[in-house]
């Protein structure tokens, strides 16, 4: 693939996603080894431009149905794509926003709808919840289901005991509380990057090559014995077949670990 003056132009999440099905494509098909395929996926997750991308996949023969992507096509970088792209996310935030809404402004009690919390719109969905019941968004850890979640977070009054939730519509004491170690840390899930998250769930079944796979839980934790590191999110992808696959990412989208289907 030809270099172009488009090329330092920043990558998406979408974008490194379309990178990583044809690398998986390429393996598939016999154009990458196993090892040339891990090197390279990993190196695509955490690409920041085109250019960085164009690298990667160059030397690939693309599949039909992502030779008009932007990572492939220059052209489509700049395109009207970019406005559509931008204008799904507003009609998506409007339409979370609406459902929202509607939730702040009627009794629907424990029969209330859920959307999928495993989805981007459901992870904004129960921010906005998280927010409303508690008045900030402050946890020690998190796990989100399709249809509900469970978390733990600080004790009010207490700073060193952790009490549990469950949320399946309406917010609920789930067993008993627990001390905290003096070392326990807490995390704000309002410096989540929503939009970025989104697009990594959106993507997560084909990069971690689980055909027809589904997110089964998004986990948002501290990693057990990281002192000094940043507070994750993990991205469990499972399918009827049985094949899992795992990525972890930061709150901002980095990824720092993927685990992809071996089968």
């Amino acid at each position: 693939m030809p270099r172009t003056t488009l090329a330092g132009i920043r990558a998406r999440d979408s974008d490194r996603a379309d990178a990583c099905g044809m690398l998986d494509a390429a393996l598939a098909d016999g154009q990458l080894s196993a090892e040339e395929h891990t090197s390279r996926t990993s190196t695509a997750m955490r690409a920041k431009t085109f250019d960085e991308l164009d690298r990667l996949i160059g030397d690939l023969q693309i599949p039909s149905r992502l030779a008009a992507s932007p990572v492939v096509s220059p052209r489509r970088r700049r395109s009207s794509r970019r406005w559509v792209y931008a204008a799904v996310l507003v009609v998506a935030a409007a339409a979370v926003g609406g459902i929202a809404g509607a939730v702040a402004n009627s009794d629907l009690g424990p029969s209330k709808s859920v959307p999928n919390l495993t989805t981007g719109a459901g992870l904004h969905f129960f921010l906005d919840e998280y927010r409303a019941e508690y008045g900030d968004t402050v946890a020690d850890e998190l796990g989100l289901y399709p249809a509900h979640a469970v978390f733990d977070r600080p004790s009010a009054g207490n700073a060193l005991q952790s009490d549990s939730y469950l949320y399946d519509g309406e917010f609920d004491d789930w067993g008993s509380s627990s001390t905290r170690s003096d070392d326990e840390k807490s995390f704000d899930l309002g410096t989540v990057d929503q939009v970025a998250i989104a697009g990594l769930l959106a993507g997560a079944p084909e990069t971690l090559r689980v055909p027809d796979g589904a997110v089964e839980i998004v986990s948002f934790r501290y990693e057990p014995g990281s002192d000094d590191g940043p507070p994750t999110i993990s991205i469990h992808v499972k399918n009827a077949a049985g094949h899992t696959g795992h990525m972890v990412v930061g709150f901002d989208g980095e990824p720092f670990d993927i685990y992809p289907y071996e089968g």
